[in-house]
């Protein structure tokens, strides 16, 4: 009698347990950070990283959300300035439930996070493509570094029969390490640098670079200039005669958004057509995958083109769902630790987190622009490249102490402050 007695006991709790649910209650929403500029110069160039961003997002709660729980995107304003991303960074982590921050595009934005993010215990997922010189514990990188895209292009010119480089850039941050580290690589490599400039960001003032270009007769030129310089430059240099079968011009900046934008071209029209672009990702590359990804970004957005820097922010994204649900836990040291060696399929193919540093291996493409701004693949690497923060043509000293003087030259600030002028070139630490 008493076994059957707890047998129908037992089986009332099964029926009950089946049909009623542990905890009615519905999981919480999981609050994360979109943080990239909707207004300023930069708006445009990074409206299409908050589209991907929140796309990622979109498709991930179309399936269930993460752990049960909907992602939900608090939006936030850069307003393009390193200074106000690094106030709502801290707004962010502040807020109810923020722990993880999508977000940031040009180096100055970084560089101003970081250090809140450090600080106040949260998880940055930085999606452009960098100069190096840094890591941070809390950040995930899914931009490359420059030995993924930077140095194999160099490489591919040298590899050509280029020799002689002009290196010309926007004085900020980006531009003076990335070609700090072209200048080492060509010491190195039996390349020769006939000339180096750099122009005030945003500056249009572009004759005097033109003429010394001319002068020079450079194999190849590299640029590192961004945004409203572009137009005025290449229209300039295009316009003398240096077409770009006789000087080409390798772009370490300009991608799809840039060189596709109504007002890049109303500025520089065709002049760009030929020349090339270091990068990882095109919108081009004939992969189903990549076919599928821009389609859908298009569909959703209506937008005109697919950058690097897009599909890395779509990637990031997805990258970080897949930690998360590996770890169980969406804390940031959760997610830290399981994200170390997880790879994701990304629209340029399969990338995977270094398991020291964070950032992704990825494949170097180089590309050459048409006509019509679009960019047509000519080079890639056979395989993924491992991630090197830090290049090998200078110790990691010396590296910080270049990013120590431009940041202190420019008064703390990691941009030439309007009305300077440009730091000496020779007393530059590591300078040739």
């Amino acid at each position: 009698m008493i076994a059957l007695m707890t047998l129908a006991v037992l089986t009332y709790v099964l029926l009950v347990s089946a049909v009623t649910p542990a905890d009615p209650r519905p999981r919480p929403p999981l609050r994360v950070g979109v943080l990239h500029s909707h207004t300023g110069r930069l708006a445009g160039a990074e409206k299409p990283l908050h589209h991907a961003t929140v796309m990622a997002i979109n498709e991930i709660n179309a399936k269930g959300g993460l752990l049960g729980r909907e992602i939900v995107p608090v939006l936030a304003d850069g307003r393009s300035r390193g200074k106000v991303f690094a106030q709502e960074t801290k707004r962010l982590l502040a807020s109810g439930g923020v722990r993880t921050i999508f977000g940031g595009y040009e180096s100055a934005a970084r560089r101003s996070m970081i250090p809140v993010v450090e600080r106040d215990g949260g998880l940055l997922v930085y999606p452009a493509v960098y100069e190096g010189g840094e890591t941070s514990r809390r950040v995930i990188y899914t931009g490359a570094t420059p030995n993924q895209y930077i140095t194999p292009a160099v490489q591919w010119f040298l590899d050509n029969g280029a020799r002689s480089f002009f290196l010309v850039g926007s004085d900020y941050i980006y531009p003076r390490v990335s070609l700090a580290l072209v200048h080492s690589q060509l010491s190195s490599s039996g390349g020769r640098v006939t000339g180096e400039e750099y122009l005030p960001p945003g500056s249009e003032n572009v004759k005097e670079t033109v003429r010394r270009i001319r002068k020079t007769e450079p194999d190849v030129i590299v640029s590192a200039l961004a945004g409203d310089t572009n137009g005025p430059f290449f229209s300039a240099l295009r316009g003398g005669g240096r077409d770009a079968q006789r000087i080409p011009t390798l772009n370490l900046v300009a991608d799809e958004w840039e060189l596709r934008s109504q007002e890049a071209r109303r500025k520089s029209g065709a002049f760009v057509a030929g020349d090339y672009v270091a990068a990882n990702y095109f919108e081009s590359l004939p992969d189903a995958a990549n076919t599928r990804f821009v389609r859908e970004f298009k569909r959703r957005y209506g937008a005109a083109h697919v950058s690097d820097t897009v599909a890395a922010a779509y990637t990031g994204v997805h990258l970080w769902a897949r930690a998360v649900r590996a770890a169980g836990d969406t804390s940031p040291e959760a997610v830290l630790r399981s994200v170390r060696g997880a790879s994701v399929k990304a629209p340029g193919g399969t990338v995977y987190a270094d398991r020291q540093n964070r950032h992704l291996w990825k494949r170097a493409r180089v590309g050459r622009i048409r006509l019509d701004g679009r960019i047509e693949p000519v080079w890639s690497s056979e395989a993924v490249i491992r991630p090197a923060p830090y290049s090998p043509y200078r110790s990691k000293q010396e590296w910080d102490s270049l990013v120590s003087y431009l940041y202190q030259g420019w008064g703390r600030r990691w941009a030439r402050p309007p009305g300077g002028s440009q730091l000496p070139l020779e007393s530059r630490p590591g300078a040739p």
